[in-house]
């Protein structure tokens, strides 16, 4: 029996390439690697890419998953209307079934974490998704974009709300993407609700030097 799963990716689709848009950009990334294509699906309000993975667990057995991705075309802090009526449509639940991709200010830049459930943490997506959906038991994954050293709300809003600079987006592709898109953290995350680590390269052994032979007595005459 096939696994349904729904990820999103939260943003303002009409600003690409934003610090608030990082969630919507590890999707594209994601159906980049997949070889999917986005369509506009007008009931949910949003652009929806799906595929049928066969994802091979620890113990060797192959597991059917329905990979929903979404993007809610409404702007971000009214999102959770998208995100409730493509839950409903699919008939999913959202506690087992759901991940959210957002941004994260409390992180830096390229850090990622995976919260089960909680709080939005001042996130208004976030805010939306658990008020439309009438809880917050779905798993989100944040993805650090780090903040403005001044707190006023404008300066937050505009370091939000402004782009990636090349630098960070190289960055993205390099240490962010590999961790969710490819094979390998797409089944750990799809089968385990876990994120990926790359294994630890093995330690070189250090070489002993060889014990130098015993010194023999000198006779005395």
């Amino acid at each position: 029996m096939a696994i349904k799963l729904l990820f999103v990716g939260l943003g303002n689709y009409t600003h690409p390439n934003t610090r608030h848009n990082v969630g919507m950009m590890v999707l594209d990334a994601m159906a980049k690697e997949l070889n999917l294509v986005w369509s506009q699906h007008k009931p949910w309000k949003s652009m929806v890419a799906q595929t049928t993975l066969s994802l091979i667990a620890k113990d060797a057995s192959i597991t059917q998953v329905q990979l929903t991705l979404l993007k809610p075309r409404l702007l971000m802090n009214v999102s959770g209307t998208s995100v409730a009526k493509a839950v409903n449509e699919l008939a999913i639940q959202p506690s087992s079934q759901l991940f959210v991709f957002h941004d994260d200010l409390q992180r830096p830049l390229g850090k990622i974490s995976l919260k089960n459930t909680g709080s939005a943490n001042g996130h208004n997506g976030i805010k939306s998704v658990i008020e439309k959906l009438g809880s917050n038991d779905f798993a989100r994954v944040r993805i650090g974009i780090g903040r403005p050293e001044s707190r006023d709300p404008d300066d937050v809003a505009d370091f939000v709300l402004g782009k990636f600079t090349d630098q960070e987006i190289d960055g993205l592709d390099k240490t962010v993407y590999p961790l969710l898109v490819q094979e390998d953290p797409l089944t750990c995350l799809c089968l385990r609700r876990e994120l990926w680590r790359p294994p630890k390269p093995p330690k070189e052994k250090k070489l002993r030097a060889p014990t130098p032979p015993p010194v023999p007595p000198v006779e005395s005459c």
